[in-house]
């Protein structure tokens, strides 16, 4: 199975750390991973903006830079979310471009979902797996006690995911997982509506956190990079002490295949 990493416009800008996580838990679970250079944005912030013309020309591109592979994995909920759910409206029904998106939308996953829906990993069983690739960490001997929170982006309802990072992390052993309250709650990032409604998403990202302060997690893990940039940086300027990371480098520090920054 050839298998392409979506890396996303945010990763690669803000969050490449998550990317690299994604690559060593794939290849910790025997995947071999290729990254095709040309890919560029997935078109959600024209989307957004409401310039489907424009969106239609990237979902066009990306569709024919994914065609050679046969499944298509990224740490982002809300960019998997675009191709699965928005990329065939934009074109006209029986098209070629429509077959085309349909396709990549067939086989594009987030990390999690791909390793519990597509690779059938029981989340318990990851650790006993081989890495492919030689760690410069040490696998932990037992499961951290490190309190943690899973945050859900709102686009994971539209793949029927949202809801499923946290047991899939409790159940790999990735730490003290405690329940987030309202977790189904928007953070307030929201895309472009973070900048056109900066008020009303500062108020619900100060929500957020203190729904992660009321458990005494001292790390929240979000399934989208733009939910993680905007509550990070929230925290940063309320500073509040959290440490904002991937459910990939959740999974990859769990089973010592990176090391947790000091």
């Amino acid at each position: 199975m050839r298998v392409a990493l979506f890396t996303t416009c945010l990763a690669e800008a803000l969050a490449p750390r998550a990317l690299k996580a994604t690559v060593l838990v794939l290849e910790h679970c025997g995947v071999a991973v290729e990254m095709p250079t040309a890919q560029t944005c997935c078109g959600q912030p024209m989307l957004s903006n409401g310039l489907p013309a424009d969106a239609a020309r990237l979902a066009r591109r990306m569709s024919e830079i994914f065609a050679p592979y046969d499944a298509v994995v990224t740490p982002s909920g809300s960019c998997c979310s675009v191709v699965r759910e928005k990329y065939a409206g934009l074109f006209a029904e029986g098209s070629r471009d429509r077959a085309a998106v349909e396709a990549l939308a067939a086989k594009t996953f987030e990390l999690v979902e791909f390793l519990e829906t597509k690779l059938g990993i029981d989340p318990a069983t990851l650790r006993a797996k081989t890495c492919s690739r030689a760690s410069t960490a040490t696998p932990p001997a037992t499961t951290t006690t490190a309190p943690l929170n899973c945050h859900d982006a709102c686009h994971l309802r539209g793949i029927h995911r949202h809801g499923c990072t946290a047991p899939f992390l409790k159940a790999a052993g990735c730490g003290d997982v405690r329940d987030l309250p309202d977790m189904a709650q928007c953070c307030g990032f929201g895309g472009m509506f973070s900048t056109q409604f900066p008020e009303v998403s500062t108020a619900l990202g100060e929500e957020k956190l203190a729904h992660v302060a009321s458990t005494g997690a001292s790390t929240l893990v979000a399934s989208d990079t733009g939910c993680a940039a905007h509550l990070a940086g929230l925290a940063h300027r309320k500073n509040v002490a959290l440490r904002v990371i991937s459910p990939a480098e959740a999974l990859a520090e769990s089973l010592g295949l990176m090391e947790i920054p000091a």
